[in-house]
């Protein structure tokens, strides 16, 4: 029922949670589990060589996920606990966003896509060649959805692009 400081975190989660299972009324072994899986997820981030922790994987994010909301579960009466869960779930909120990178050139690029895709459908439609048009439609279309695979970004995604030359620790 104690916390084992040499214990591995994720043992220590599995074996609490099996504690709590058999007495799900206690508040203590709650507690223990939400200290063992803030322990556990803190462990399970990338770190960079300055000792900062930070999201590198979409697994590590699933975690963060799942690990705020068990705690806010599991002890929402520990103001230090809630307000690690709560920065948690923000930042794998905020990391979840969507952004552009290198905007100007995705946008030349769309516009390349859209104008000559425009240009072969007017010919196609001018010379009755509907091989042609759908041809163009396609290509065009495949273009700029490649445009947006190539150039869109979650944030997080971004963070640890730039962070990696220092991250000294991947995390899992």
């Amino acid at each position: 029922m104690t916390l084992h400081p040499d214990e591995d975190p994720a043992a220590a989660v599995e074996r609490l949670h099996q504690e709590l299972l058999a007495q799900p009324d206690n508040n203590e072994l709650r507690f223990q589990l939400a200290w063992a899986i803030r322990r556990m997820t803190e462990a399970s981030l990338a770190v960079t060589i300055y000792e900062v922790r930070l999201i590198a994987s979409e697994q590590q994010r699933a975690m963060c996920r799942e690990a705020a909301e068990r705690i806010l579960e599991l002890a929402p009466w520990d103001d230090e606990l809630r307000t690690f869960a709560n920065g948690l779930a923000a930042e794998v909120e905020s990391g979840g966003q969507w952004v552009w990178q290198s905007r100007p050139t995705a946008i030349t690029l769309a516009i390349c896509a859209i104008v000559v895709g425009l240009a072969l459908v007017v010919t196609g439609g001018l010379t009755g060649d509907v091989v042609l048009v759908i041809v163009a439609a396609l290509l065009s279309s495949a273009a700029l959805a490649g445009i947006v695979l190539a150039f869109r970004r979650q944030t997080w995604q971004i963070a640890a692009r730039a962070a990696a030359p220092v991250i000294q620790y991947t995390g899992i």
